[in-house]
């Protein structure tokens, strides 16, 4: 290590160690650690072949270039900048030239442990000088004088030296004075004192790396007892050989090829069953990586912000780091960082340390698994060269890993001029929104910022608080020349003082509303030059007048968007989903216009009470982050009529859709809790969208208008409007049973009923209920004996209807449908439930029908007879339900069991089928057959019910040949005869149920049966 004490002016004097002298031959060198050192004067340049030529231009960073002439010959002056030259060829030679007066410090790279570490200095122009230096280690301060050489100008070298007994990395501090005592020069060098290579006993389980050569001795330590055998072993549950190492004497020089990638544990003696050795020894890769972070705190300190491919200012502080996980701790190697500048020149010396010296990494000891290079940060100072550099870290030692282990990663960063700038992340933005703008400037400095020619009047962008970065102490406007930089007042919170991060930058958020004004803004800051420590003690801040920055941001009105799902035409008690984007403001106000409402619209989510528009700044919609706002309105409850309406969405409070403002004061008694301006609609962003309110209506069809007993019925419809539910109920003689019924989504509804095989052959009514506008049935069923529990058939407890007088006025009514005898028969308890519906106190609404109950048949039309191989159809009719399973087999009328070895085959089929509609009452079935290689014979057609127990049969012949088609009969049950009702709807209210009391004599004459008192 060479350290340069210049004391008085930086005159250049020729003296140089090993220097070549004027207009003498130089054979430049590729290997720039081995590059000639040449003084002042004329040099012809050669390589190991020939002349350099004319023209070649050799570069050091931060320094003007050296280009030969014509004779291949370079001229070095005084003024030349010293360093190490390179052309693109990557030949290479030194300046290097010592002061007229001072020192030179040279000290080892390393030092293996137990050795001789060498202190020595060089004297330039003193008449002596007393040394003192320390070493770091707790040892005592050395003094030794430097006697001058008369003859010479400069001293001999003097040489202190010292033992140190612990490996590791020292800090060697040394003072030099007169013989008067005054200080000359002072400073400190680093020691790096390694461990050599040694004897590792497998006891201790040292670690060793490859490139070493270690002798592994048993777990006494003992030198006589050498370990000459190594077993590696894989590290799952059942440990297995992998490697071994032998050496007769116990040295091994551990290649990587002879390691072969098994890193971690070797052992020195073979595996008992299952359990690993315990007397084992580590190897590990010399492996190291490097980092550059900028530096946040004292001696290198970071926070883990890389500075790898990113920009950064030449009086950034960052710090060089070092991670060695294995080759760290064992404190045995040192490393170096070599820099490529901008115009590819390679150098080990970058920047400066906090105090303004020039830091070299050229000589770095490893004692910990992360180690901060010369234990601080730099910075590359301004006579560094702008561009890309690039740093890699090397081994130096020991000489086993300089020479054959890897380098680090590459890492590269780009140095840039300090200059202020302050840049926009985006030109414009919709107002409601934040926008930033970004300082670039000096690292850990305080800056400026305002809004420049912002005016007091307006609804102007203000700081977000508490931001990072942000001086939050009280501090006043920046002055210039003593003056503030612009009037405040009125103006809080659009100005404040921030510093930068260690990169030199600072992002600062300003934040708009939905009132800010719609223009473009000028963002302007300052350099204050002060830390912030410094700006908060003082409170104020003189800005450097003429180095600022601005940038222009355009505030922009947003827009507002609405949409009802759906075609825009509803039934009252449909959920209408309302969805759009607002941009402007962070809130939907929603009002709605329509007939003989208030002229200006009133509130939609007050509904149903009719508030004006402009008194529903608390009923608002809250709009998302990706700017989308979304309500879903309920019309069940709302006590709006049918008809057109208009929904306005706005982006603030208006007076409705006035083109006037008005301002509102809400109070609560005498005590005004709110008050604001609700402004023209003009002056909000608005959209509207046009809906159609419908009244709903209920529709129920059955599956068929006779049902066969133990079959079942399937009841369908629609009931718009979004009820929750609907109920069904069914009266027949002697017979009652109610249903609940579940809406699909799309209004659709289905029932399934199964009709019980002993329920009586007759005619049923069935009342199908609609709740409407309040969701709620009005007219309801009850057990009056035990409120509150479920019906079921065999109950015993008396069930009434009755209605409700809580809905819109009206009496209660009620009537007795099972369990007493003051019953309605089943048809007039039909006709008054459908009554009870009719009652204008309630808003249900009802659909009717009826159907009759049959005893099960089916029907065979006899195809005749057949001829052998033909095919034809079986068909019939049924009072099934459709889509019922019937089963239809045919059999020869002979079948009859035979002897096992007979070859006689059966002939027949069976085979299932599904009933089908018919065109009247009556539904149909049918199969095909196919006859080929059935035997002629008769043959019984049996059809049976698969749900429900009913059978029939028919009989036909199959002949070889047909003489005449004979005419089909058909066989089977007689048809019943019933007559029946079909099934009717009713969008709106409808009369009562008098054509149920109609038909309830099944084709006898009416009987209208009074209900007794």
């Amino acid at each position: 290590m060479k350290i340069m004490a210049i004391l008085a002016v930086f005159l250049v004097a020729v003296l140089c160690m090993g220097a070549v002298s004027a207009q003498s031959v130089v054979n430049v060198e590729k290997d720039a650690a081995n590059a000639p050192e040449i003084g002042e004067g004329t040099f012809i340049l050669i390589n190991s072949t020939a002349a350099i030529g004319n023209g070649v231009t050799f570069v050091l960073s931060g320094a003007n270039d050296i280009v030969t002439d014509e004779n291949s010959q370079i001229t070095i002056t005084k003024a030349t900048k010293q360093g190490t030259y390179s052309n693109n060829a990557g030949y290479n030679f030194t300046v290097f030239m010592l002061p007229e007066k001072g020192f030179i410090i040279d000290t080892p790279e390393s030092t293996a442990k137990g050795t001789v570490f060498n202190f020595n200095v060089s004297q330039f122009g003193y008449n002596g000088s007393i040394v003192t230096v320390t070493f770091g280690d707790n040892s005592a301060a050395v003094t030794k004088t430097v006697n001058p050489d008369k003859t010479t100008d400069y001293s001999d070298i003097l040489t202190i030296d010292h033992t140190y007994e612990a490996a590791g990395t020292y800090k060697v501090s040394y003072t030099i004075k007169s013989a008067a005592g005054e200080v000359l020069e002072s400073g400190y060098a680093v020691a790096s004192v390694i461990a050599p290579t040694a004897e590792v006993n497998t006891v201790d389980h040292n670690a060793t790396f490859v490139y070493q050569t270690v002798k592994v001795l048993d777990a006494t330590g003992n030198t006589g007892n050498p370990v000459k055998k190594l077993y590696f072993y894989s590290s799952d549950s059942t440990p297995t050989l992998i490697a071994t190492m032998e050496s007769s004497t116990g040295i091994y020089d551990l290649l990587e090829a002879a390691v072969n990638g098994h890193y971690g544990a070797w052992y020195g003696s073979e595996i008992s069953g299952s359990t690993l050795p315990t007397d084992y020894i580590t190897i590990w890769y010399p492996e190291i990586s490097l980092k550059a972070e900028l530096t946040t705190g004292s001696k290198g300190v970071t926070s883990g912000d890389s500075v790898d491919g990113k920009t950064i200012n030449k009086n950034t502080q960052v710090s060089f780091l070092i991670e060695a996980p294995n080759v760290g701790p064992a404190n045995i190697a040192t490393v170096k960082i070599v820099f490529t500048t901008p115009a590819s020149g390679k150098t080990t010396a970058f920047g400066y340390d906090t105090l303004g010296d020039p830091v070299d990494f050229k000589n770095i000891g490893l004692s910990k698994v992360q180690t901060v290079a010369k234990g601080t940060g730099v910075t590359a100072g301004e006579d560094a060269v702008a561009g890309t550099w690039t740093a890699q870290a090397e081994f130096t030692s020991p000489k086993g890993f300089s020479d054959n282990a890897k380098k680090t990663n590459t890492i590269s960063f780009t140095l840039q001029s300090t200059s202020l700038v302050l840049t926009a992340a985006k030109d414009s933005v919709v107002r409601s929104n934040p926008f930033t703008v970004s300082i670039q400037g000096d690292s850990k400095m305080v800056y400026f910022i305002y809004l420049d020619g912002a005016d007091a009047n307006d609804a102007n962008p203000t700081l977000q608080s508490a931001q990072s970065g942000m001086i939050t102490a009280a501090m006043s406007i920046a002055t210039i020349g003593g003056q503030p930089i612009f009037d405040g007042t009125g103006l809080a919170d659009t100005w404040g003082y921030f510093e930068t991060d260690a990169s030199g930058k600072r992002t600062v958020q300003y934040n708009t509303a939905a009132d800010t004004e719609d223009k473009t803004y000028t963002i302007k800051v300052y350099e204050t030059q002060l830390t912030k420590t410094q700006a908060e003690f003082a409170g104020v801040a003189e800005v450097k007048g003429m180095d600022y920055d601005s940038v222009k941001v355009k505030v922009e009105k947003g827009a507002v968007t609405i949409s009802a799902s759906g075609d825009g035409s509803y039934y009252i008690g449909d959920e209408i989903k309302l969805t759009g984007t607002n941009t402007d403001s962070d809130y939907i106000f929603l009002f709605l216009t329509g007939q003989n409402l208030n002229e200006n619209g009133i509130v939609l989510k007050d509904l149903p009470t009719k508030t004006a528009a402009k008194f529903g700044a608390g009923q608002y919609v809250s709009v998302k982050t990706d700017d989308t706002w979304e309500y879903k309105w309920d019309t069940s409850r709302i006590a709006l009529d049918t008809g057109a309406y208009t929904i306005y969405a706005t982006s603030k409070i208006t007076n409705g859709k006035s083109s006037s403002p008005e301002d509102v004061v809400i109070k609560n008694g005498d005590v005004i809790v709110n008050s604001y301006t609700a402004v023209k609609l003009s002056d909000s962003e608005y959209a509207t969208v046009s809906i159609n309110l419908k009244q709903p209506f209920l529709s129920a069809v059955p599956s068929g208008t006779i049902v066969a007993k133990g079959d079942k019925i399937y009841i369908r419809g629609t009931a718009e409007g979004d009820p929750s539910n609907l109920k069904l109920y069914i009266f027949g003689p002697n017979f009652f049973d109610p249903y609940t019924i579940t809406v699909e989504d799309d209004g659709s509804y289905e029932k399934k009923i199964d009709i019980s095989s002993t329920m009586s052959s007759n005619q049923y009514f069935v009342v199908v209920q609609h709740p409407m506008y309040n969701n709620e049935f009005d007219a309801y069923l009850v057990d009056t004996t035990n409120p509150g529990t479920t019906f079921t058939t065999d109950s015993t407890d008396q069930w009434a209807f009755k209605t409700r007088n809580t809905t819109t006025g009206g009496d209660a009514q009620s009537f007795i449908v099972w369990g007493s005898a003051n019953k309605l028969q089943g048809s007039q308890a039909a006709d008054a439930l459908t009554k009870m519906i009719d009652s204008a106190n309630i808003d249900d609404i009802y659909t009717k029908l009826t159907f009759t109950v049959a005893e099960p048949w089916i029907k065979i039309t006899n195809p005749g007879d057949k001829a052998t191989g033909s095919k034809f159809t079986i068909s019939g009719t049924t009072n099934l339900a459709v889509d019922d399973q019937i089963l239809v087999e045919v059999m020869s009328s002979s079948f009859s069991a035979v002897d096992k070895t007979s070859t006689s085959t059966t002939s027949g089929v069976s085979q299932t089928t599904k009933v089908v509609a018919g065109e009247g009452t009556d539904n149909t079935w049918s199969v095909e057959v196919d006859t080929t290689n059935w035997k002629l014979d008769e043959y019984t057609i049996k059809v049976q019910g698969i749900e429900v127990d009913v059978t029939t049969t028919t009989n036909f012949n199959l002949v070889e040949k047909l003489p005449d088609t004979p005419k089909p009969t058909e066989t089977g049950a007689p048809a019943t005869t019933t007559a029946t009702a079909t099934a009717t709807t009713a969008p709106t209210q409808t009369p009562g149920f008098g054509a149920f009391v109609a038909l309830a004599g099944l084709g006898a004459v009416a009987l209208l049966v009074l209900r007794r008192n």
